[in-house]
């Protein structure tokens, strides 16, 4: 009974420290705004421009889930206050540079581990991109003093 006490202690424990960090609101927001994503990408592709134009429908879903995660970031996630065309122009360039970034790091190291691994491959690189971010986002892109550097 007291191991699983303090598992569940452990737990709460990390939940608390996840929301207190705000990587829980990041990771939430963030995983929502994939969600849009694929569902503009899917209504477009299958209902307006057809499969032939999927590339069209998921640019569509690019832009609506960066502009959802940017402007929940701006409000919930670090709560800032001005810059925000400056902090959208950033988080663009970031958003579409780091996407790059990690499909070339998934076609690499999927590479050397091997087609099997593909989905940890993937999974892996961005989570381990995700901290990398949240840490640039609370600390530069949306840092609490209202500057941007």
């Amino acid at each position: 009974m007291k191991d699983i006490l303090l598992r569940y202690m452990d737990v709460m424990n990390l939940y608390r420290w996840l929301h207190k960090t705000r990587y829980l609101h990041f990771f939430v927001i963030g995983a929502t705004g994939v969600g849009i994503n694929l569902a503009l990408t899917a209504f477009f592709a299958e209902l307006v421009f057809g499969r032939e134009h999927y590339f069209s429908a998921y640019l569509i879903g690019l832009a609506a889930n960066l502009l959802y995660n940017f402007i929940l970031h701006t409000r919930v996630t670090f709560k800032t206050k001005g810059n925000h065309v400056r902090r959208l122009a950033i988080f663009m360039a970031y958003s579409l540079a780091l996407a790059y970034l990690q499909a070339q790091a998934v076609k690499y190291i999927t590479a050397l581990v091997g087609v099997n691994w593909y989905l940890v491959v993937i999974a892996t690189t961005i989570f381990v991109f995700s901290i990398i971010t949240f840490l640039l986002f609370k600390f530069v892109l949306f840092r609490e003093d209202g500057d941007v550097v």
